[in-house]
């Protein structure tokens, strides 16, 4: 006898279909109530315009949750998504997409093609007896000349290419100048893309005509930059406007905090190209960027082998050529990162009306030495600085790990099995702790002794515990405050310590740090608690649309810099918008496909910053990191490190 399994649809009982279509009605509204929640108006938070003007404005964000800031930055998206995608259609109704532009380009078999032309008469001779004939000529690229003979009138009844001309009185076909708008867009260079139309069976390009129609592109970027970052503060200064409370006038100098921080092409310390980026902390938006590059492949090629073959030349043609040169910088790569900011704080004011009077910084660069010195204000306009702490949580989990380096060249080991040992997953977690502590305090003497607290928290035992630091309450994270605070008694340490580490060994060697890393004046600006947590997302962009792994050129950088601002600033809608600059035809697809990346975008986001996901990643990060560890000790130690063996 076979048994076959119940369906749960065909034949199911009126009552548990209706049962399943409320619970699926109930758990749509719920999921379109938390995006609306997300997107919530600005204008609930920000104070209405006033009347008053003066000449400088300056704007403070809260050292709480910057809750404005993230609902400025959704509500902008939510708009830049109704600009882009036809006015705010809804992408999801076959109706409403019958308004947008239907694009007139598709992949086509033409032996398809033939069969359906050989059903068709002669337009002279009235007989069924036309073939299609297609040509992909050397010089057309993409572009198919296709002509379709009569064997009975022996002419061609219809001959021309099936493609358009860019800009309608030029040689060059929009398809494959688009192609190659696209390729870089995504991050593919010449040899990829004929890879990718070697496997799709398509003529493809020259990596010459590749690299032609390139240079054509770049030759547009200095009017890109403008078109991106016009937009961009215009909708800055509006927003800080709302949140003063008053109004701007278009020579009106605004001051504003801003998330500064670099990028480099290569990785390690030899880049020739790096990049700076100044992110406003109020709207979480791009303001402005700069490319600094040391290296012209055409100095290095070009321009040295006429300087050994033909010297009399050679001036000549340096001249003509220091306008196409790349090189915009000569020094060292580290200190790009400053000169970059140098370049975006002299010209704020010129370019956007805005002073960058706070910089959030990592504290990776002397940026905030050098900007104090040059004063790009006057004398009367200094700098402040607050650091972000996400980084300076790092410092902690670096000056450990260098601390058990160095112990361990010395003979002394505070790694290693059993309890009360500094592993990596105790450095793990104390770096943890660090920047919980910081974080849930907005004063330094809060900050400082919840530092501490966490440490000594670490140290204690039943025989000597040490909790006297630790916040007292019933509410108390610490075990023991907690069962004081409700009069019982407290339980084990050795159950109830989650990082147990051996004050007798280690206390004399992690103090000192502690000590460092919970002075005055760095505490005092970590008091917002922001992060970089912007530059890093803008960073990903930029480098996936050119690798890092492969030689880019300053304008081929500038290109991805740009492009990924435009989506940055705008959302993944803003591809239409950057396409219809360049010259390029915009339909049905490309909106439809840009709008299913941002609700894709807004849905992974949603899922993201929910606590029942967050805790899961944290104990999937946490036992994934304890098995590593397990394995290495059963392995008897690191099999694998820098000049160990």
């Amino acid at each position: 006898m076979v048994r076959t399994k119940p369906s749960t649809t065909r034949g199911a009982p009126k009552s548990t279909k209706k049962r399943t279509d409320q619970v699926k009605s109930q758990w749509k509204a719920k999921k379109s109530a938390q995006s609306a929640s997300v997107l919530t108006d600005v204008t609930e938070c920000v104070p209405v315009l006033g009347s008053s003007a003066s000449a400088t404005f300056s704007a403070s964000i809260p050292s709480t949750e910057n809750i404005l800031g993230t609902k400025t930055r959704s509500e902008f998206k939510k708009e830049s998504y109704e600009r882009f995608v036809s006015g705010g259609v809804d992408t999801k109704s076959s109706a409403a997409l019958e308004t947008l532009v239907k694009t007139q380009r598709g992949v086509v078999d033409f032996a398809e093609v033939d069969s359906m032309v050989a059903s068709l008469c002669c337009p002279q001779c009235k007989n069924k007896c036309l073939s299609l004939c297609t040509d992909s000529r050397p010089t057309s690229g993409l572009a198919v000349f296709a002509q379709v003979n009569c064997s009975s009138c022996e002419e061609p009844v219809y001959e021309q290419y099936l493609a358009t001309k860019f800009k309608s009185k030029t040689k060059v076909f929009d398809m494959n100048r688009q192609a190659v708008y696209s390729s870089l867009a995504c991050g593919l260079g010449a040899t990829t893309f004929r890879n990718f139309c070697e496997n799709m069976d398509l003529a493809g390009l020259h990596h010459k005509t590749f690299h032609t129609h390139a240079s054509q592109l770049f030759t547009q970027l200095e009017g890109f930059r403008k078109h991106v970052f016009s937009e961009t503060v215009a909708y800055v200064r509006e927003v800080h406007a709302r949140y003063c409370g008053t109004t701007l006038g278009v020579d009106d100098t605004l001051n504003i905090i801003v998330s500064y921080d670099g990028t480099w092409l290569t990785r390690g310390h030899s880049s020739h190209i790096g990049v700076g980026c100044a992110v406003d902390l109020l709207t979480g938006l791009c303001v402005d960027a700069h490319v600094m590059c040391t290296y012209c492949q055409v100095c290095e090629s070009t321009g040295q082998k006429l300087f050994q073959e033909k010297p009399e030349e050679y001036a000549a043609w340096l001249v003509d050529h220091l306008d196409k040169c790349e090189v915009n910088y000569k020094g060292s790569s580290g200190m790009m990162e400053v000169e970059a900011a140098r370049v975006i704080w002299r010209r704020s004011v010129n370019t956007n009306k805005l002073r960058y009077t706070t910089l959030l910084s990592d504290g990776d660069s002397k940026t905030f030495t050098e900007l104090n010195d040059i004063k790009p204000y006057g004398e009367d306009i200094h700098i402040d600085k607050e650091e972000c702490v996400n980084h300076v949580s790092k410092r902690l989990g670096t000056a450990l790990r260098n601390m058990v380096t160095d112990c361990r060249k010395r003979g002394v080991t505070l790694g290693g099995r059993g309890r009360g040992q500094l592993t990596g997953n105790a450095i793990r977690k104390l770096q943890i702790y660090y920047n919980r502590a910081i974080r849930s305090n907005k004063d330094v003497c809060s900050m400082k002794k919840a530092i501490m607290a966490s440490l000594y928290h670490c140290f204690s035992t039943d025989e000597n515990p040490q909790h006297e630091l630790c916040p007292a309450g019933e509410s108390s994270w610490c075990f023991f405050q907690e069962a004081l605070a409700k009069h019982q008694v407290p339980g084990p340490h050795k159950h109830l310590i989650h990082t147990p580490l051996n004050e007798e060994k280690l206390a004399a060697h992690l103090l000192p740090i502690y000590e460092r890393l919970s002075e005055e004046h760095l505490l005092s600006r970590c008091v917002s608690g922001k992060t970089q947590n912007a530059n890093e997302c803008l960073h990903s962009l930029i480098w996936s649309r050119c690798a890092k792994d492969h030689f880019a050129s300053r304008s081929r950088v500038e290109f991805a810099v740009l492009t990924a601002i435009r989506e940055f600033n705008f959302g993944p809608a803003a591809a239409a918008d950057s396409a219809q600059f360049f010259g390029f035809q915009t339909g049905h697809h490309m909106k439809r496909l840009g709008a299913a990346r941002m609700h894709k975008r807004v849905r992974n986001s949603l899922k993201a910053v929910r606590d029942k996901q967050s805790k899961r990643r944290d104990k999937v990060r946490a036992a994934k990191s304890k098995r590593l560890e397990e394995l290495v000790q059963l392995e008897g130690g690191p099999a694998y490190a820098a000049g160990m063996f």
